[in-house]
């Protein structure tokens, strides 16, 4: 001991190989204790059946047109086999049709009957209003539209039954005794169990497969998939909506009654958003926190990283929704697994207050710990409104199925590699140069400790290190004298402080989000609504706010994307120019176009997009008045003469884990 108290270089030295050691051995497990999940979701190619990106790529060219057309633009929802098992159909609420059941919901047959070739070609070709059904004229020829409906028919054995076309009867006109009448056969009928008596609906049911529909809201007849004319309510009232829970009544009404009840229906409608006099009253603005949240958060960006995936993107709604468990990635910042969010009282936000929730979510500060902004996303989040963020957490805490799923702690990288690579990168955020997001599920196996067991056994002995090195350098050589002692341990302390809030940041304990928050909001577009119309006002102002929280988050604050994201299973894509630049961004795509891009995931010329890099499988939940308000904003966004690389298939140099690179690059693959 008394050779190593001779010298205070020598303890300087020594000690300071030893925690460069140990840090290094951090630096180390952080890649290593996650490098493998506990456990992979593999869904039952029955339920959900993976898909080889782009569509159709893998379909003979010398297979009939039809199969061709169908592999192309249809397996994505509705499976290969038209089982409605498509990849991306596990966050669409309703599923995708199930061609091989033969049951259909639009259609102008008898309950019980198969719809006739015409009910399908104006499906396939007009699409279902405010739904992931798009529109495909404009796409297919007449020649691939008749292929596709031949082809939809093959998956089932009821087309050898032809459905015979209802005749409808002269309507009865909407009088005041008609409407009366209908409203007391609603009353009569149990229509308010599952409409509500005032109409509005929301209600959560399951079909005949188990799956959640929520109950049309009869006040909003812009979004009656089979049509919002008299006639077309009488038709739905006789078939019915199987495989949904709505009953055909052809049986038990007679035809005047069901135009009674279609009448009724009808002057229930409000105005919508879009026209004078009108305002939003969808789930989005719903009074109930609980319905408002779930909404909400079934079309956010919540579940892209809360929810687990397989190996080509499925997601694991069934068994984990939100339950977290997914690895990601942000050098030099470290490695998360994405937080339960399920009510779980022991794993999950069950023991979390609503205001402690709607902190996290918005000022990045959880009970236990600080988020960093480049794990979650709490700078983007912190634009929900306050009414917004209380209902998330509501349904959260409160109906969301509670998931059993313990999340290991955050693993950092060793002190030195940590500070030395963030001085590297874009100060003050530090930002990372890519996310990466892994399949499978990295929370703690039951059998095994947690990975951050290691990772604290490192960091205390760097503790002990560094305490033994204070006490022996005050032993050894010279003692200097007492200023001099004080203003070395001073220097000390302030070098440590400083270091150690350089290797946290930006995720510190209190710190105020508002800095942050302009940060990633700087460049926001504020249309002047001037001389607008007080509705062409109310559109646009909700389509900002809804572009703040989800949008932005790809395509930028100023729409001019260009954020390029790979990954094996769907090659190199880049987001989107959507700004109103006419070559190179949407200016001279039509309304109706960017609807169908949002909410089924089909670009101008045709091209499906996938998924998991344009989230439109989610987005298939939103509300008709949201989608035209997302549309009225993004319609003002300045040009910017930016061209987006096109998509490219899947090659060699992908990334094997899915990787969002914050850097602009046209670069493809990895880099």
């Amino acid at each position: 001991m008394r050779w190593l108290l001779h010298s205070r270089l020598r303890v300087v030295l020594i000690f300071g190989v030893l925690f460069l050691v140990l840090d290094a051995g951090r630096s180390i497990w952080t890649r290593v204790g996650l490098e493998h999940p506990t456990a992979e979701y593999h869904p039952d190619p029955a339920l959900y059946a993976d898909l080889t990106w782009p569509p159709g790529a893998d379909v003979d060219r010398n297979a009939p047109l039809g199969a061709r057309v169908y592999a192309q633009h249809c397996a994505v929802c509705h499976g290969p086999d038209g089982r409605g098992n498509g990849s991306a159909a596990p966050s669409m609420f309703p599923r995708p049709r199930d061609f091989t059941s033969g049951k259909f919901k639009y259609k102008s047959t008898a309950s019980g009957k198969p719809p006739t070739d015409d009910d399908l070609l104006r499906t396939v070709r007009d699409g279902l209003p405010a739904s992931a059904m798009p529109y495909f004229a404009g796409i297919l020829s007449a020649e691939e539209l008749n292929a596709v409906v031949e082809q939809v028919k093959s998956f089932s054995t009821a087309f050898s039954r032809p459905g015979q076309p209802i005749e409808i009867p002269a309507a009865i006109p909407a009088s005041p005794e008609s409407v009366e009448h209908g409203k007391a056969l609603f009353a009569e009928q149990g229509c308010a169990t599952c409409h509500g008596e005032s109409g509005r609906g929301g209600e959560r049911l399951d079909d005949d497969t188990g799956h959640a529909v929520f109950a049309r809201d009869l006040t909003a007849p812009w979004t009656f998939r089979g049509g919002s004319r008299p006639q077309d309510i009488w038709l739905r009232l006789t078939t019915g909506l199987t495989p949904g829970p709505m009953p055909a009544y052809a049986d038990a009404l007679p035809n005047a009654d069901r135009w009674d009840l279609a009448n009724f229906v009808v002057s229930l409608a409000r105005t919508p958003a879009w026209e004078k006099g009108g305002s939003f009253a969808g789930a989005g603005f719903a009074a109930d926190p609980a319905q408002r949240g779930e909404y909400i958060t079934r079309w956010e960006v919540c579940g892209l990283c809360h929810t687990q995936i397989d190996r080509t993107g499925i997601y694991n709604v069934d068994g984990a929704f939100l339950a977290g468990g997914m690895r990601v990635g942000y050098y030099p910042h470290g490695y998360s697994v994405s937080r339960n969010l399920t009510s779980d009282a022991e794993t999950g936000l069950g023991r979390w207050s609503v205001p402690q929730i709607v902190r996290a979510l918005r000022d990045g500060q959880a009970p236990d710990r600080a988020l960093n902004p480049f794990a979650m996303l709490w700078a983007n989040f912190h634009n929900f409104a306050d009414a917004d963020a209380e209902a998330i957490a509501t349904f959260l805490k409160t109906q969301l199925r509670p998931v059993h799923n313990l999340i290991p702690p955050k693993l950092s990288y060793g002190l030195v590699e940590t500070i030395a690579m963030k001085l590297t990168r874009p100060l003050p955020a530090t930002t990372p140069k890519a996310l990466s997001y892994a399949d499978g599920n990295f929370a703690v196996d039951s059998a095994k400790s947690s990975p951050a067991l290691m990772q604290a056994v490192l960091i205390d002995a760097q503790w002990v290190v560094l305490i033994l090195a204070l006490l022996l350098f005050v032993r050894a050589g010279p003692r200097p004298g007492i200023a001099a002692s004080i203003a070395g341990v001073l220097v000390l302390a302030v070098a440590g402080l400083l270091l150690f809030v350089l290797s946290q940041w930006p995720s510190i304990r209190g710190m105020p989000p508002d800095p942050l928050v302009k940060a990633v909001n700087a460049g926001d577009v504020k249309p002047d609504t001037h001389d607008m119309p007080v509705e062409r006002v109310r559109m646009v102002e909700r389509g900002h706010y809804l572009y703040s929280v989800s949008c932005a988050i790809c395509h930028r604050t100023d729409g001019s994307g260009g954020t390029s994201i790979s990954w094996k299973p769907m090659g190199t894509l880049w987001t989107r120019n959507i700004s109103a630049h006419p070559q190179a961004g949407i200016g001279a795509w039509t309304d109706a176009e960017l609807a169908r891009a949002i909410r089924s995931g089909v670009s101008r010329d045709g091209r499906q997009l996938h998924w998991q890099g344009m989230t439109w499988d989610q987005f298939s939940n939103l509300e008709e008045e949201d989608v035209r308000a997302v549309v009225a904003y993004v319609r003002l966004l300045p040009p910017v003469d930016r061209t987006v690389p096109p998509a490219r298939p899947p090659a060699v140099d992908d990334c094997e884990t899915y990787a969002f690179y914050l850097d602009r690059s046209d670069q493809p693959g990895c880099h």
